[in-house]
């Protein structure tokens, strides 16, 4: 069987001679169709084992003179070695992994033959190349310990490149080998060199993106060495040549596969006559080259290929962890500092004030020239920033690139093109959207980093003229060349990163634990609205009712309209006084309040005339209701037809607790008109005998004697309490002393004539200054700028309370009392349950009393 197959015409190949700089990026160097020359191919059906091509050489290994192409690999090379290869190739199953047979026996071989055999494409491919020497063979498994170990030993980064360069040339006796990074923009530095001492060092010099194309740089990361043996070799090419509609062969994964002539071009530029590469992948992705270079032609064998592939896999692992531990360290570090930071933002309710205060500790945690933080539409800068007007356009192009993704760059120029402010000051940019569902972003900026970029040769592409004209060539010269760099920053590296994911997470952290605290404070807030809600419907309901009542009662028995207004207003008035008595505490009051200010309502001061005795016992908001009501229409029909109606008359009025503990209130009168029993029945008579039976489950006894009106009532003890004796404020009575004398006081107050009135009151108990604040905020930012020595809080401020500026005062140690009109059970905070509180309307004796109190505690 021939060579070629028969029957078809030989379409165009690839013309490897028109390839130059202008097209080498697209260069099909996966199926160049050749090979190089150490070696030889076959190309297998992995179904049949029938051959389908054959390089040129082929049979300078086999020893074979017959046809090649179409035949059963076995009847070629033998059965058994057939089999061996068959099993390798199942066995090492992934095409990015090649199975090896040492010393493979060919049944005709014409020299120790190495095999290496891969699957890719439907197609088995199966390399011959001489075998190794006994010596490699051995020193294989101890060279891959040896590089290993001496790898393992090394956890900084740049130590352990310098160690593999160092390791790499005395394992593996290159002339030069340098470990090659890529950088940002896809150029590569030399980061790490080993060379002989007659050769030029490569070290710190950049190589331009060019030098690597696309395509090249993709077989890289799928192949973990490369070797070129002679770059002046000869190609090998497959047989039989591609017809009209074949498929090409793909060499990506082949060990001979052949080299694009730019490429060997580039490295007699060079110097160099033969070459490996050594792939560096981290995280799935071409880190970097391990580039060896010789100055003669030098292939290493199969066996110390194999250990080289090995510790290249173990090498990049080992990079990673290391950049992996670096990264972690920065962070750590970061990490306990942002904790202090954020500890004092997170004691600040204004979460925005507290970020844009600590806005140069977060720029501390990054090498950086400025920053400027973005919150509520409102810019805190701090540092080299650009114009706010160029901040703006920055958070609008990172708002229409989308995500939440962090953001950086270190060219600002080539961004935003024309835009002069970009450059010299600021350069670079380091951006993290701080909140997932609003405008928040913190901007690091760097200024320009003017340096000088060393280039090996000038990177740019030279015109040469040939046999096929004028055409782009490598440069000829890899001297020095200095570029001058500007308009960049320092690149932004993967520690900074890192640490800016790690402000991200704590600041978000931050805004969702502000916001948690928020909405759980609007819910107390809510519930204590509702709260107050109910209890104020339900008692304007009950007070309705009962007025309604009143009125109607009062207009069945009273015989003028004069008489009518005169019960209904008195009776209006008591029960007025019960319900603001029921404020007071969370109690109604107490029996000696209600009868002095009863007594007061009808002008009786004369104490000679009323005479008050008993101890100091209080009644329920219930009770007190029903005994204002009823000591009113005591009082009111004493004074109209009982012993106050004389000059002479004189009321006694005494309570006592009795055995089983209900309180007993008798009330005598004596010295007035005679009294006879009344000839009808009216409201205030039916309101005396039945509402305290009815009501409260107790009794009320009348006895009409003639020497004046004798009355004995009894209140359940569930309904009465005993009270410490306190003094009773009117609102004209004198300060008691100047407990505030020299002081400065803070006053939280959203009501101004009642704020206008308390300056007045701290004013007279001798403070010095008097700092009037409405809200929330402006108190917050009041005492930030200057603590008070003690402040009134009003606790209900509109729709907030003053609780916040409670929690920043304790903080600081301030003293401070609250002012209210609600009870203490519905209003007050249970954290300051133990804190002051002054009872609107405010008389200086009653807050003096309770910030003298709070001075002393």
């Amino acid at each position: 069987m021939s060579t070629i197959r028969e029957g078809r015409k030989p379409t165009l190949q690839y013309d490897r001679s028109k390839v130059d700089l202008s097209n080498c990026d697209r260069e099909p160097i996966h199926i160049p169709g050749s090979i190089q020359p150490h070696g030889a191919m076959l190309v297998v059906d992995p179904l049949s084992h029938v051959i389908v091509y054959a390089s040129d050489n082929i049979r300078d290994y086999l020893g074979v003179n017959g046809a090649i192409v179409g035949e059963h690999l076995g009847v070629v090379i033998g059965s058994q070695v057939a089999h061996d290869i068959a099993n390798t190739a199942a066995k090492s199953g992934d095409s990015h992994v090649a199975g090896v047979i040492l010393d493979a026996k060919l049944q005709n071989g014409l020299m120790p033959t190495d095999a290496t055999i891969h699957r890719h494409e439907n197609r088995m491919f199966v390399e011959f190349e001489p075998s190794a020497s006994q010596d490699d063979a051995q020193l294989a498994l101890g060279l891959t310990q040896s590089m290993v170990r001496r790898i393992d030993r090394e956890t900084n980064v740049d130590a352990m490149l310098g160690t593999a360069a160092r390791i790499v040339r005395a394992m593996l006796g290159y002339d030069r080998v340098m470990v090659y990074r890529f950088l940002h923009n896809g150029a590569g530095r030399v980061v790490a060199e080993a060379k002989d001492r007659s050769l030029q060092s490569f070290l710190g010099q950049h190589f331009p993106f060019s030098d690597i194309p696309v395509q090249a740089r993709a077989l890289y990361l799928r192949n973990w060495i490369r070797v070129i043996g002679d770059v002046d070799f000869v190609p090998v090419p497959l047989n039989p040549p591609l017809d009209v509609g074949d498929t090409p062969v793909d060499l990506s994964f082949a060990h001979l596969r052949s080299v694009s002539p730019i490429h060997c071009e580039y490295l007699r530029n060079m110097g160099v006559a033969a070459s490996m590469s050594i792939s560096i992948v981290v995280d799935g992705e071409l880190w970097g080259l391990i580039a060896c270079h010789h100055n003669t032609p030098k292939v290493l064998s199969i066996p110390l290929r194999v250990a080289t592939e090995l510790f290249a896999q173990y090498f990049s692992l080992h990079l990673s962890a290391a950049e992996t531990k670096a990264e972690h360290t920065a962070t750590a570090l970061a990490r306990m500092k942002l904790n202090a930071i954020t500890a004092s933002i997170t004691a600040t309710d204004d979460i925005n004030l507290g970020l844009s205060d600590k806005l140069r500790e977060f720029s501390s945690l990054l090498d950086c020239d400025g920053s400027a933080l973005m919150t509520r539409g409102k810019w805190t800068e701090t540092g080299l920033v650009p114009s706010e007007r160029k901040l703006e356009e920055l958070a609008g192009y990172l708002k229409n690139k989308g995500g939440n993704a962090i953001w950086h760059e270190n060219h600002l120029r080539e961004v935003f093109p024309g835009q002069a402010e970009y450059g010299e000051e600021v350069a670079g940019i380091l951006a993290i959207p701080v909140s997932m569902s609003s405008d928040s972003y913190l901007f690091f900026f760097r200024s320009e980093e003017a340096h000088t970029v060393e280039w090996a040769g000038e990177p740019t592409k030279t015109v040469v003229s040939g046999p096929s004209g004028d055409r782009l060539t490598p440069r000829g010269s890899f001297d020095t060349w200095r570029e001058d760099v500007r308009h960049r920053s320092t690149p932004w590296t993967s520690e900074d990163i890192a640490v800016a994911e790690a402000m991200r997470s704590y600041v978000r952290d931050l805004l969702l634990h502000h916001n948690e605290r928020t909405e759980e404070q609007r819910f107390k807030a809510e519930e204590r609205r509702n709260i107050l809600n109910a209890e104020m419907n339900h008692r304007v309901k009950n007070i309705l009712a009962l007025v309604k009542s009143i009125s109607a009662q009062t207009g069945s028995s009273a015989r003028t309209i004069d008489e009518f207004t005169a019960s209904f207003e008195g009776r209006l008035r008591a029960l007025s006084f019960a319900h603001d008595q029921s404020f007071l505490g969370k109690n109604g009051g107490e029996i000696l309040s209600l009868l002095e200010a009863e007594a007061a309502m009808h002008r009786f001061k004369d104490r000679e005339r009323i005479k008050l005795e008993g101890e100091s016992v209080g009644l329920t908001e219930r009770a007190f209701g029903v005994f204002a009501l009823v000591i009113h229409e005591m009082m009111t029909n004493a004074a109209k037809y009982g012993s106050l109606s004389s000059p002479d008359g004189r009321l006694d009025v005494k309570w006592m607790l009795r055995p089983d503990g209900s309180c007993e209130l008798l009330w005598a009168e004596s010295g007035g008109p005679v009294v006879t029993p009344p000839s009808r029945k009216g409201f205030g008579s039916t309101l005396i005998d039945k509402t305290v039976e009815f009501d409260l489950g107790g009794s009320a006894e009348l006895s009409f004697e003639s020497s004046g009106l004798l009355a004995r009532f009894v209140i359940p003890s569930e309904h009465h309490y005993m009270v410490v004796p306190s003094k009773n404020f009117s609102p004209d009575e004198p300060a008691v002393g100047q407990p505030l004398a020299g002081l400065a006081v803070m006053l939280v107050e959203d009501q101004g004539l009642i704020a206008l009135d308390t300056e007045d009151v701290l004013r007279g108990l001798g403070a010095a200054e008097v700092r009037t604040l409405p809200n929330v905020v402006q108190a917050l930012q009041s005492i930030a700028m200057a603590a008070p020595q003690c402040a009134v809080l009003d606790l209900n401020l509109g729709q907030e309370t003053s609780e916040k500026i409670a929690v920043d005062l304790a903080k600081r140690g301030i003293p401070f009392v609250f002012a209210t009109g609600y009870r203490d059970s519905v209003s007050i905070p249970a954290q300051f349950a133990t804190v002051p509180v002054v009872r609107k309307p405010i008389t200086p004796g009653a807050l003096a009393i309770e910030l003298a109190a709070a001075l002393n505690k």
